[in-house]
């Protein structure tokens, strides 16, 4: 990967490492439904200038924009919500490699290396053993919906980053207006669409900005147009380091101490996108 590409990558996942803490500030006013139904409308508009008609929308690309615009950030919400480790939510979405890799075969038999397997095997097991190690506990209920947030987000990323006929920003588009009404539905259905605005202080607006334009669109975007590039099995271990930066800002704003276990897995996690990424030397040939 070209160093642009990795530095590219790298604000990715940190904005997605940081979000966690962020995601927390903005569910202090914000049910998990009225912030999905929140970041579909904010998206949308941000992204009107660059929403293309389509004379038909496959069904592979309505389905993707579903998961990702939808039901990926609503489950990931509502796990945010009810666990007490933001830091294990985080490491519970390290499963992405694995099933965007496996979406990937599946659907468009993109060939996956025994390097690259070897890698995110590593990687993979140091996310479980930071898992398994943590001292706080994580409901089963945050565990089943964080893993289906990342099935959902992985499904649909796969198919919009192999979808090169149709615009990165125009499928965001499109994904904030598909999610729209079922989620905008579901939510007027159990409540009020939207928090109480005297509820909002600055810092829960400025935590809601991070939320829809940094993560939710930038990062996403990035990722996408690396996927266009780059095999996912090349892109998707970068992802491993999620857990890093969610631990660090854990630190920074609720001041949680950096354990050996948390020193011990991120350097398992390092070292399998390390080897995912590291491309061996081909030894030249002699003269004759």
């Amino acid at each position: 990967m070209k160093p642009l590409h990795s530095l590219l990558i790298l604000f990715t996942v940190a904005t997605w490492g940081f979000s966690f803490v962020v995601m927390r500030v903005v569910l202090e006013v914000f049910s998990p439904g009225q912030l999905a139904v929140t970041r579909s409308l904010l998206s949308l508009l941000v992204l009107l200038p660059f929403w293309k008609p389509l004379r038909g929308l496959p069904l592979k690309l309505a389905a993707a924009a579903l998961a990702i615009g939808g039901l990926s950030y609503l489950a990931l919400y509502s796990a945010v919500s009810v666990t007490d480790s933001l830091t294990t939510v985080a490491i519970v979405t390290q499963l992405m490699p694995v099933l965007s890799a496996v979406m990937a075969l599946a659907l468009y038999r993109e060939p996956v290396s025994a390097r690259k397997w070897l890698g995110i095997a590593v990687a993979t097991l140091g996310a479980m053993y930071l898992a398994g190690a943590t001292e706080s506990s994580l409901s089963v209920m945050a565990i089943g919906l964080t893993m289906l947030s990342i099935l959902f987000y992985s499904f649909g990323s796969v198919v919009i980053g192999k979808s090169g006929d149709m615009g990165v920003w125009n499928f965001l588009a499109w994904a904030a207006a598909l999610s729209l009404p079922p989620l905008g539905l579901w939510v007027g259905a159990t409540g009020p669409l939207f928090p109480d605005p005297g509820l909002l202080s600055a810092r829960h607006w400025l935590a809601l900005l991070f939320v829809v334009l940094l993560s939710a669109l930038l990062a996403q975007a990035v990722l996408f147009r690396l996927y266009r590039i780059y095999p996912v099995s090349e892109v998707v271990p970068w992802v491993l380091l999620i857990p890093i930066f969610a631990g660090l800002s854990s630190v920074l704003v609720y001041a949680e101490r950096i354990t050996a276990t948390l020193v011990l897995g991120g350097g398992v996690v390092l070292a399998g996108v390390w080897i995912q990424q590291h491309r061996p030397r081909r030894k030249q040939r002699g003269p004759g």
